[in-house]
């Protein structure tokens, strides 16, 4: 049972951060500013409704992974 839980925390963790660099990707080559994916994280930057998407799905998986995590953690110790 804990190897499964091991097994959803990481792939939840790393399908979130598929789908950030997914975003952060479609952002780069729709405005060509490398520099704006940075930005993405410090402050607010005009996205499409696509790469919004794929960031919105790739945050949302990712606090599942690390809600996961906490939650074994605390379990089992």
């Amino acid at each position: 049972m804990e190897f499964l839980i091991d097994i959803a925390q990481y792939l939840f963790m790393l399908i979130g951060m598929v789908c950030i660099l997914v975003s952060i990707t479609l952002y780069s080559r729709r405005t060509t500013d490398i520099s704006g994916a940075v930005m993405l994280f410090v402050k607010r930057i005009e996205m499409s409704v696509n790469e919004y998407k794929w960031y919105r799905i790739g945050i949302s998986v990712l606090i599942l992974g690390v809600a996961i995590r906490i939650i074994k953690l605390t379990l089992w110790g």
